[in-house]
Formats: structure tokens, C-alpha cells, sequence
């Protein structure tokens, strides 16, 4: 059966850079529902600035009905996360994860000038409020990333302890900070930063540890031969 047609002439308002500049460019159907899905939630709310929790998301049936007509072996909530991660990372969307009560949640609102300065704002106080002369525990990088960037899956839990043992805990904590500065919450965005400096070394190191070490400088001079064969006997 066929759809009937619609029940009123009032149409959803939404923004033409959406139909220009983001439809086309979208190649993942989760992020294309998703998307779309957001912008109707935050058009029938009148609070400011609007917003949408995960919570609301995930338990939202029309939108769980939605992502399973993508695939049946895939979860709701991994094409939700999916398609939200796809939709921060190009821009769409801004994530926010605010502590709570003891628990962090997500918020989500559209890419606008002045969600841009509200989130601002609030980094800028949460800032202002840490004492860091206090002593306090540092929380692990899961918490860590969920309390600064978003939602922790399985997947990501491998990369995010490949990244602990490849990088140190300093490079880790500034690369999640310079991607809250940057509004590119999304591991993808803190992992080019990571291999960027693990290339070109970081630009605000102090110390010889925060620095690139340039290898070829060793084993292709003069006595190069003598750190190859080093480093050959180390293997055997």
C-alpha cells in the first residue's frame, strides 16, 4: 500500500544550505536519516538553544523504524551512532557532551552561528570553573574521550587502546582538547592530529619528548651501516 498523501499543507522549515551543500554530499544512509530526523525533533521544540539528547534519539520509535529499514543485521543504535558521528564530523551537527549528575550526556544541535557561541560558552566556563592546582584524579581515556568527545563503542575501545600504547597520555589528553577548540569532536579528527605529530612533532612541545624524531637522519649518514646492523642484532 502506497502513502496517502499528507495530513496538512504546513511544511517543515528548514535551512537551504541543507538541500545545496549537505544532501548531496551525504553517501551514508544512516547519516541522511539521521540528519533529517534531527532537524524535525529540533523544529518542534521552542526552547533555546534547541537541542536533542542521545537518550531522545535512541528511544525515538519513528527513527528506530527508520534505521532498521537500512539493514536488518545491523542495531539501531550502531547506525544512530554512525550516522551521527558522520553528521558531527562533516559539520552538520555540533556534539556536546556535558557532565551531569555523576554521567555524561550528549547533546546535539545544529552547525548555527549562535550554537557555535553557546557551546563556546559553556567550554569557556567549565574551563573557568576547574581548579588546576587542585589535585585530582585523571580520569582514564575512556572517560576521558566520553566526557569530552561522546559515545564510546566497541570498535572504538580497540583504537582507543592501540592509540595508548602508540602515543603518549599527554599527546592524547591535548589532541581531545585541540578537538573541542576545533568543534571536530570525532576520533577521526584526534587520530590525524596524533599522526600528525608523530610525523612533525608537536608545535607546543617543551621537551625533546614531545619532538618527532627524525630516523633517516641516523641510518642513511656517513655511519648509517652501524645503526642498521644495531638495530638488525636487536631483532635477532
Amino acid at each position: 500500500m502506497g502513502f496517502s498523501g499528507f495530513s496538512t499543507d504546513r511544511l517543515v522549515s528548514l535551512p537551504p544550505e541543507l538541500f545545496s551543500e549537505i544532501l548531496p554530499a551525504i553517501t551514508l544512509p544512516s547519516e541522511l536519516k539521521v540528519t533529517l530526523h534531527v532537524f524535525y525533533r529540533l523544529s518542534r521544540q521552542r526552547s533555546t538553544p534547541r537541542r536533542i539528547g542521545w537518550d531522545d534519539l535512541q528511544a525515538d520509535r519513528v527513527l528506530r523504524r527508520s534505521l532498521r529499514a537500512i539493514s536488518k543485521l545491523r542495531p539501531p543504535e550502531e547506525l544512530l551512532i554512525e550516522g551521527l558521528e558522520a553528521a558531527v564530523t562533516r559539520g552538520t551537527l555540533i556534539h556536546l557532551p556535558q557532565p551531569t549528575e555523576g554521567r555524561v550526556v550528549n547533546w546535539y544541535l545544529v552547525n548555527t552561528t549562535a550554537n557555535r557561541e553557546w557551546v563556546r560558552s559553556l567550554d569557556a566556563a567549565r574551563v573557568a570553573l576547574a581548579a588546576p592546582e587542585q589535585a585530582v584524579e585523571r580520569p582514564g581515556l575512556i572517560g576521558l574521550y566520553e566526557q569530552n568527545i561522546g559515545l564510546v563503542t566497541p570498535m572504538l575501545i580497540d583504537e582507543l587502546r592501540e592509540a595508548e600504547e602508540r602515543y603518549p597520555a599527554e599527546w592524547i589528553e591535548a589532541a581531545m582538547r585541540e578537538a573541542v577548540r576545533s568543534n571536530a569532536r570525532s576520533w577521526r579528527y584526534i587520530r590525524k592530529v596524533l599522526e600528525r605529530w608523530a610525523a612533525n612533532g608537536r608545535q607546543d612541545a617543551t621537551d625533546q619528548s614531545g619532538r618527532s624524531i627524525n630516523v633517516e637522519k641516523y641510518t642513511d649518514g656517513q655511519f648509517g651501516h652501524l645503526y642498521r646492523r644495531g638495530s638488525d642484532e636487536s631483532d635477532l
